[in-house]
């Protein structure tokens, strides 16, 4: 349980806890002479993602502030064709992808074991339209607007119908 030696050390409290996130992206295409998908490839593999201002806000208030049960986490991704470089005053996903398949989801995956200090949120959407140039995602805690918890570019690429886009989010506490 590293999170809490690191955080109690012999000669006192330590004063801050950090955040660091990774994010791997994946993608198959479909192939329709054999009727079934490719290999995985990588756009991206455990590449440091940008937590932003507003998702750093949001973690300390989810942990320390918080008085009211029941409020969502980021377990929401979202993808968009905007190449822009991720900035910690970013708020939204600029051109966020709303159709085809690739709409923002609840991810499907969502794993945290107490005592870890490494949370994994994960989806796969499947394109239901054609896209010329996926190359980015966001972590959201709400379906619609929310907060943007964290930010990452990865190689961009076009999608099929039918093809699949594997994102996986690591945030680790340090």
């Amino acid at each position: 349980m590293a999170f809490w030696k690191d955080l109690f050390r012999k000669n006192g409290v330590q004063q801050k806890i950090g955040l660091e996130g990774h994010t791997t992206v994946q993608v198959r295409h479909w192939n329709q002479d054999t009727n079934s998908y490719g290999k995985w490839i990588y756009l991206a593999k455990d590449k440091h993602n940008l937590i932003t201002d507003a998702g750093q806000d949001f973690f300390s208030a989810q942990c320390l502030t918080n008085t009211s049960a029941g409020t969502r986490g980021a377990g929401f991704i979202a993808l968009t064709e905007n190449g822009t470089a991720p900035a910690a005053s970013d708020t939204t996903l600029t051109s966020e992808i709303t159709t085809n398949g690739l709409a923002r989801a609840d991810a499907t995956t969502k794993t945290h074991s107490a005592g870890a200090d490494t949370t994994v949120i994960e989806h796969t959407f499947t394109a239901s339209g054609s896209f010329s140039t996926v190359q980015k995602s966001g972590l959201f805690n709400a379906s619609s607007a929310g907060t943007m918890f964290s930010e990452n570019t990865f190689t961009s690429t076009a999608l099929a119908t039918n093809d699949q886009i594997k994102v996986t989010w690591t945030i680790t506490q340090t």
